[in-house]
Formats: C-alpha cells, sequence, structure tokens
C-alpha cells in the first residue's frame, strides 16, 4: 500500500529536482488532446526522458510546475501500489503543491507496476481536470490491456532506442546528408555505424565511450527484462528455460524462428518443455518489447498464421552479450526496427516468398507500395545479381516499378527489365 506519506516523498524528490538535459526525440506527444497518451516500449529506450522532454515544452509554454505532477512507480516507496491507493497521490499533490486554475499535466512513469491501474485512471480522465501522460514497459498497455481498459480514450506512442539519426544527434554530428556524402564527414558517420551495429542504440549505451561499461549497461538491462518484466509479470517458474531462450532469441536475429527447432535444442539440455511453453515464451518476449516477429506476406490470413515467422531484437546491443555480431544480419536488424519506428497505421510490414525460391526482406503495405532488399556487401557479381534479380522479380509480380536495396555505404541506381533498383546506403536511407 502506498500511503500519503508515501506520494508527499516522492512529490517532494519532484518539487526539488532540476530537470536533466535530455536528447530530444523525433516524437511529439500530443499533450493538447483530450485523450490519455500511452508510452510504451522496452525498458531503458527513453520514455522518461521523452517525459521530461514535453514537460519542458510545458513549462516554456508557461505552465507552472504546481500544475505538473511526475511520478515514478519505481521508486522503492511505490512498491505494491494499488489502484485504491491512487487517491492519495492527490491529496498529497495537494499538500504540497498550489496549481492555478486549469489544466493539470500528469505524468506517470511505469504505471504498469500498479495493481488495477486503468480504473484509477479512467476515473481521473473522466473528470476532464487533467491530462494524463503514462508510460510502461509492456506492449500490452498498445494492445489488449488499453483496448479494453481505456476504450478509445488513448493516444499511443512506440518508443525505441536511439534512431540512427538521433545517435548523430547525441554524438553532435551532422545529419544533413548532403554535407557527408562527398566530404571526410562520412568516415565519421560510418564510423557511428559500426558501433550503432555492434553496441546497438539504448540511449545509456550509446552516450558511453567505454566498451566495458556499455556490456555492463547491457547486461543490467538483460537482467532486468528478464526478472522484473517477463518473470515477475508472469509468475513464471522455468526461470532456466526461459534464460535460455531469451539468448537463443538474442543470437538468432533476423533468422527463422522454429519452435520445434528450439524444442529440440532444449531436449539436447534434458529440458523437458512443451512447444506450447516455447511460444508462450516467444509472446512474453515481444510484450515486453525484446523481440519482435516477421510474417510472410500471403493473402490467406490462416496460411500466413501457418508458414514461418522470422524474429528480429529490439536492439542489437542485447544479441552482443551472447555472441559475436554478424554485420549482415544486424544491418536488416536495424532497417526492420527503424521500418517499425516509421511504420503509419495502415503499413503492416512482412517478407516475400517468390515461386521462385527467392526472397524480399521486407515488403510494406497490404496492397504492397515498398520493397526492400538489405545486403551488407555488395561487392562481388553474384551478391548483385542475386539481390537484383530477386527484386526484379518481386517487382513484376506484384506489379511495381521499382525495389531498394539498403546497403552498407554502396550507392547507385540501375533499370532491369524494366524495373529501377535503388541502392542506397542504410546511413543515407536512415536520415531521409
Amino acid at each position: 500500500m502506498a500511503s500519503v506519506d508515501d506520494f508527499k516523498y516522492v512529490l517532494t524528490l519532484w518539487k526539488e529536482m532540476e530537470l536533466p538535459e535530455v536528447i530530444d526525440r523525433k516524437i511529439t506527444l500530443d499533450l493538447d488532446a483530450d485523450k490519455i497518451i500511452v508510452i510504451a516500449g522496452v525498458r531503458r529506450s527513453g520514455k522518461t526522458s521523452l517525459m521530461f522532454q514535453h514537460i519542458k515544452e510545458l513549462m516554456r509554454r508557461k505552465v507552472g510546475k504546481d500544475n505538473i505532477i511526475y511520478v515514478n512507480f519505481e521508486n522503492e516507496r511505490l512498491i505494491a501500489t494499488k489502484a485504491t491507493d491512487m487517491d492519495n497521490l492527490m491529496v498529497a499533490h495537494s499538500q504540497i503543491f498550489t496549481p492555478v486554475e486549469g489544466i493539470v499535466y500528469l505524468f506517470l512513469d511505469e504505471i504498469q507496476n500498479v495493481e488495477n491501474w486503468d480504473k484509477w485512471i479512467r476515473k481521473i480522465y473522466d473528470t476532464k481536470k487533467y491530462r494524463i501522460i503514462i508510460t510502461g514497459s509492456s506492449s500490452q498497455l498498445l494492445s489488449s490491456e488499453i483496448a479494453t481498459a481505456l476504450a478509445g480514450r488513448n493516444l499511443s506512442y512506440t518508443v525505441y532506442p536511439f534512431s540512427f539519426s538521433e545517435i548523430l544527434k547525441s554524438k553532435g554530428i551532422t545529419t544533413e546528408i548532403s554535407s557527408i556524402k562527398f566530404s571526410s564527414k562520412k568516415g565519421i558517420v560510418l564510423k557511428a555505424l559500426d558501433e550503432f551495429l555492434e553496441y546497438g542504440s539504448f540511449p545509456e549505451v550509446i552516450l558511453s565511450n567505454d566498451a566495458t561499461r556499455k556490456m555492463d549497461l547491457l547486461s543490467s538491462y538483460f537482467d532486468a527484462i528478464f526478472f522484473r518484466d517477463i518473470i515477475k509479470r508472469y509468475n513464471l517458474r522455468e526461470m532456466g528455460a526461459l534464460n535460455i531462450f531469451l539468448k537463443i532469441l538474442a543470437s538468432n536475429y533476423s533468422t527463422y524462428f522454429s519452435s520445434t527447432k528450439a524444442q529440440n535444442y532444449f531436449n539436447s539440455m534434458d529440458f523437458k518443455i512443451s512447444r506450447v511453453t516455447i511460444l508462450n515464451f516467444l509472446e512474453y518476449s515481444k510484450s515486453v518489447f525484446f523481440a519482435e516477429t516477421l510474417e510472410q506476406y500471403l493473402k490467406s490470413p490462416r496460411k500466413r498464421f501457418a508458414r514461418q515467422i522470422k524474429s528480429y531484437i529490439v536492439d542489437i546491443g542485447l544479441s552482443r552479450l551472447f555472441t559475436e555480431i554478424d554485420k549482415g544480419r544486424a544491418l536488416e536488424n536495424a532497417v526492420f526496427i527503424e521500418l517499425l519506428r516509421r511504420r503509419k497505421a495502415p503499413d503492416n510490414i512482412y517478407y516475400l516468398k517468390l515461386k521462385s525460391g527467392k526472397e524480399i526482406d521486407f515488403i510494406i503495405g497490404w496492397k504492397p507500395t515498398k520493397l526492400i532488399q538489405v545486403c551488407y556487401k555488395f561487392s562481388s557479381n553474384d551478391v548483385k545479381k542475386r539481390e537484383t534479380l530477386a527484386l526484379v522479380e518481386a517487382a513484376k509480380t506484384l506489379r511495381l516499378k521499382e525495389g531498394t536495396i539498403i546497403t552498407y555505404d554502396y550507392s547507385g541506381s540501375e533499370v532491369i527489365n524494366g524495373i529501377k533498383i535503388l541502392h542506397t546506403p542504410f546511413w543515407e536511407w536512415a536520415l531521409t
């Protein structure tokens, strides 16, 4: 139970807190909308910083701190808070702050730690006195829980670790393509890209210049996701099996996922585990944004669900903990996460298997609008032929006029059988 005194303690910390410097993200929350703002994403991706970014924006708009409440429910004084305790927050606020007439902005960080949080949020929202912004480390805050709990009252945003453009910005490197393309600055950009493909883009990891420190941070993130976001949330007992599963998933990014192969691997280690449990592990991993999956493009949902899926990791740095990084697969993983970051509501993403057996890494839209291949090394004629011919076949099959091959640093274009093929370096595509 969280008492009035507990909330007074937390709010006193907030009152005395000097807002930290943050790197502004390319996410603009609509704080004027009469909706509950939901910010979800993997742990340590920058959700709290995004809150502080918008609190600063409110202060620039002359909203006083008395009209802004910030509470982090991972504070030790608020452990085991329930919805029935939450009115104590408002009592504590009225004792410490003196809000002026008007809207009070309520920023509630890691709200999933509050039991039955949605009932209190809905009650407060219905008073029309508050703008409510909540964060959580569970994707269910964007799906089933929100759909049933907030019933259309919400606007949802997903926060991923830094994009490549945000990485460059955090390092003070220009993001203007024209000033990079034909200058020595490109070497600096490629160095940043190499680091991105090796250690990922969690903000704190990116801002550290020490390799050991980077690995320590990544290890702590993995442990927090494992123990706090999955084991605790789902009350699991199969800790050993889940730990192994997450390491398998992290090591096999940008590849096909097979529950049968995973089960065989467990059996070889004398773990008796069912395919249902393995599939549950995969869903848990997705629910806390540890991993994402990609389905094959097929018109029939029944056939699509029966086909193999591909799995990706939310941040390649988590893979670095357990395996050497494969730059080709890491680049494909980076493209997929960037596509998720840019995705608009109707733009589903799939991979495509052609009748010839060739594969397209990503197609965008149910009625496809874009074809994307990813190729780290684009030097040999065999590689060029394989990638371009797959795009040409797919474009003709889907009646498209062009396709894109995203490379490490090769650029150019060509027309093959009437299909335009664009070769675009990842850094340039990511900054577009």
